[in-house]
């Protein structure tokens, strides 16, 4: 976005932003991961084949998972540190399910702080896809302005030559009115 887009505060691009949250997730995410869940798995194979299994139990039974343990461990794998394509959005949604089903006073700082990055993750990429299609969009106005400017630069070339040629045959009819006058001048 070549920083086109700044914000309002120190003039912080949104990416910038994003990319602060990220890093303080990760760091944070870091010691939620071992603290929450330190029996994780560790290759990114290993976290692939573990969510798949996890998904498929939670699809093919709806009440497998009655206190969210699975939506938990489903939450924390998708942005775990080997997985190969985190999801943010997913991640949330489990957590938020999590959240919902587990036992009041169950629910853990960690998992709470978790969940609060999580959110503010989203909202940052809705605001940067929001940007980028705002970008798009301005874009395409200012090559539609950019195109009329050249169109209408073309149009007075043309009216400045087509003034330029009258200016030439008012000066031509003119001459000749004067060679005219001249002429009945001498005639009488």
């Amino acid at each position: 976005m070549n920083g086109s887009l700044r914000g309002v505060r120190g003039g912080r691009t949104v990416e910038q932003v994003l990319l602060a949250v990220a890093l303080t997730f990760l760091l944070d995410g870091c010691a939620v991961m071992s603290k929450l869940f330190p029996a994780s798995p560790r290759g990114p194979e290993q976290v692939a084949a573990r969510i798949q299994e996890l998904e498929s139990q939670l699809r093919k039974d709806k009440k497998a998972d009655p206190e969210g343990a699975l939506a938990h461990e489903l939450a924390l794998l998708y942005v775990h540190p080997a997985n190969r394509a985190p999801d943010y959005g997913k991640s949330l949604a489990m957590m938020r399910t999590y959240l919902s089903l587990a036992p009041p006073g169950q629910e853990d700082l960690e998992t709470s702080r978790l969940a609060a990055l999580l959110e503010a993750i989203e909202r940052l990429e809705r605001l940067l896809r929001d940007s980028k299609t705002q970008e798009k969009a301005l874009s395409g106005q200012v090559q539609a302005l950019q195109h009329g400017e050249r169109d209408t630069k073309k149009r007075e070339q043309e009216l400045l030559a087509q003034i330029k040629t009258l200016e030439e045959r008012i000066k031509k009819i003119e001459a000749l009115d004067m060679e005219m006058e001249k002429r009945r001048r001498s005639v009488r």
